[in-house]
């Protein structure tokens, strides 16, 4: 049963399960551990590489510096003393040659050193890449039992069933110029009725994420000359990013991102119709799901919990 939470709790407290339970947490906590340290270790060759890059260009400043120097010196020489100012000329010649070559041999070198280090740096780079597409050693999540899967069956019917029939309903109304879009809340009820428990499946992500990913796809579409096939891949590529950067992970939203993107009318009007949809299956969620002795949805009221916080 490992961590199942719709495991039975006798086999959950089972000694074998808490010992393999006890043990899998230690590796997970060694792995995480070591962490940190791989990505300092990365970090510090990275710096390494940056420095003897920056080293290098000081030296190649220097080195040009240094010989315009030399020539401001061997003109103010010749106009000091013309026979002496030939003499030292030809010395001062001479010793920005050797300085020359010398620096030439000492770039070189450093020059050699670098290319090395950096062919060195790809190399680990792609041995790290073709060991990560191997794939890990994690296992396959346990299958849910024939009592789980009703509840689903259960949960699933009733929203579509409701979803449906409302969107029925808004395109006789409308003479079919306005509809409920279904494809987003088939993704969003697979989440609500599998993953009850994840951050993506609760409703703040929901609401949040979808208002984001439609604001942006529509504001996307006031701007002239995108042809439709790059917006569908403009807006999603905008919104899947800033989901993550804003902490509302909904995968949906990116559904719905390429969906709105293709439509060229009313496309304020089916957003304010769409979120209708996602509300009302966040209720036949909350109602469905809590039914269940083993199931529990939502894990937190976010926005209510801020709200009592607040007054």
């Amino acid at each position: 049963m490992f961590g199942n939470p719709h495991a039975e709790l006798e086999k959950l407290n089972n000694p074998a399960n808490i010992k393999f339970m006890y043990s899998a947490s230690k590796l997970i906590g060694s792995a995480a551990e070591m962490q940190t340290p791989l990505e300092a270790a990365q970090d510090f060759r990275e710096e390494l590489t940056n420095k003897n890059w920056r080293r290098l260009k000081v030296k190649m400043q220097a080195i040009v510096r240094f010989g315009g120097a030399l020539r401001r010196r061997s003109d103010n020489g010749e106009a000091l003393n013309s026979s002496k100012g030939e003499t030292n000329n030809m010395s001062m010649r001479t010793k920005r040659r050797s300085s020359i070559i010398q620096a030439s041999i000492y770039i070189r070198d450093n020059a050699k050193e670098s290319l090395v280090e950096a062919k060195e740096g790809a190399k680990n780079k792609a041995t790290r890449w073709g060991k990560k597409i191997q794939g890990g050693g994690a296992g396959i999540p346990p299958a849910f039992t024939w009592r789980q899967c009703l509840w689903t069956f259960i949960g699933v019917m009733t929203t579509h069933t409701i979803l449906s029939r409302i969107n029925l309903l808004i395109m006789t109304e409308s003479d079919k110029e306005l509809a409920l879009i279904l494809a987003p809340l088939g993704a969003l009820t697979t989440l609500q009725y599998n993953l009850t428990a994840a951050p993506a499946s609760q409703p703040r992500n929901a609401i949040f994420a979808q208002v984001f990913a439609l604001v942006v796809t529509i504001c996307l579409s006031y701007i002239p000359d995108i042809p439709m096939w790059f917006r569908s891949a403009l807006a999603p590529a905008i919104v899947i990013p800033g989901m993550a950067k804003l902490g509302i992970i909904h995968p949906p939203a990116g559904a719905a991102a390429i969906v709105f993107s293709t439509l060229t009318d009313n496309r304020w009007n089916l957003m304010g119709i769409f979120l209708s949809g996602v509300a009302i299956s966040i209720i036949t969620a909350v109602g469905i799901n809590n039914m269940s002795d083993r199931r529990q949805y939502p894990t937190s009221w976010y926005l209510i919990s801020k709200a009592r916080k607040a007054f």
